[in-house]
């Protein structure tokens, strides 16, 4: 069986529709993008049969069995409840949702629906995630005591062609001053990535510059800060440190490193550990191997693409898990813990750092 496969948005999702092409079990069927040349040159690339100006054009195609959103971040969840109800698998980029409200209605949609939705985080599958996942199974880390994450990248390099909503001033929607911590996955990715883990509780500072003329009060978003920092509290009482920088001279990073009790990795390929007579043995190098993990022989070469080689093993669990009727690894459950200590620790930057209990939605 192959799924036939529409992709929708082809800024980041240009690179997923040759992956897409590419698998052995799918049929990529459509290219949609509101820019009717670069769907074309997208379709002429991968060989798609057909193009399509709009979603809702994709959605009443009957042929279709799943859809890869990659649209205007802030409309994502709007995006994949309305595929969801089309009754097409969703595969869908970060952010799931902004704001609570739209957790509760993408979950419950997921819950309705009974179709697979998987998030494209690519921190969950980059190498360094994957070996700190494997080693927390194996309890190697021991009792983990600190983590830390950041994303840091500068607004500057964030331009690029806009279909934004008219108020956003005729700017794509980072370069309208999007608040840092509504884009906090590749973040917690990195950190619940590792542990399976959940964040319940932030406090949050932010840490605006001078003359900033993105991340304004009187703008769309009403964000005053282009930068902020939090500490996490997770479930089992772990504090976790999160930076969001997007005005910062930096050229565009996300890492972390976790310290336990018997074993450390510190970003990018240093390790500490106990040895059996209770020493500290290190540091020792880490040698980081992109193909961690079996891929199907046409996606292997993807492993060397953007965002640590993650791409394809974002197509390949999504493929899986809709041919094999099990949860995707970042299914729904773990999108919104994903991204719901971002909206809480927005609101807690906002009100000068009030404490704030996250909202949890399962597992």
């Amino acid at each position: 069986m192959s799924i036939r496969v529409a992709v929708v948005g082809t800024g980041f999702g240009r690179t997923f529709a040759h992956i897409f092409k590419a698998h052995p079990d799918c049929k990529l069927s459509c290219i949609c993008d509101l820019h009717q040349d670069r769907a074309e040159q997208v379709a002429k690339e991968t060989g798609a049969e057909r193009v399509a100006g709009e979603l809702n054009e994709v959605l009443k195609m009957p042929d279709i069995d799943a859809v890869a959103i990659f649209t205007h971040a802030p409309r994502h969840a709007e995006h994949s409840i309305a595929a969801l109800q089309a009754g097409k698998h969703v595969l869908c980029a970060v952010p799931a949702a902004i704001t609570i409200e739209e957790c509760e209605q993408l979950v419950e949609t997921v819950r309705q629906t009974g179709l697979t939705y998987a998030n494209a985080e690519t921190s969950y599958w980059k190498a360094e995630t994957a070996q700190c996942r494997q080693w927390y199974q194996e309890g190697k880390f021991g009792r983990i005591v600190y983590m830390e994450a950041q994303y840091l990248h500068d607004n500057s390099t964030l331009k690029g062609i806009t279909a934004s909503p008219p108020e956003y001033g005729g700017k794509n929607w980072r370069e309208a001053g999007f608040p840092p911590f509504l884009y906090i996955t590749h973040s917690t990715g990195h950190v619940l990535g590792a542990t399976g883990g959940r964040l319940v509780e932030v406090t949050a500072y932010p840490s605006g510059v001078p003359d900033d003329d993105v991340f304004r009060e009187d703008t769309y978003w009403k964000c005053p800060f282009g930068n902020a920092v939090a500490l996490f509290k997770t479930d089992d009482g772990v504090p976790v440190r999160i930076m969001e920088m997007r005005k910062i001279a930096h050229g565009g990073v996300d890492n972390f490193s976790i310290y336990g009790q018997n074993l450390s990795f510190i970003w990018p390929s240093m390790i500490y550990s106990r040895n059996e007579s209770g020493n500290i043995v290190g540091p020792e190098p880490w040698q980081r191997n992109p193909l961690y993990a079996l891929l199907p022989e046409p996606l292997v070469k993807y492993t060397s693409s953007g965002h640590g080689g993650s791409h394809p093993y974002i197509v390949e669990d999504f493929v899986r898990s809709i041919l094999g009727d099990r949860p995707p690894a970042v299914n729904i459950y773990e999108a919104v813990a994903f991204c719901t200590p971002g909206i809480s620790a927005h609101k807690s930057a906002m009100h000068d750092g009030e404490q704030m209990r996250i909202p949890q939605f399962g597992r």
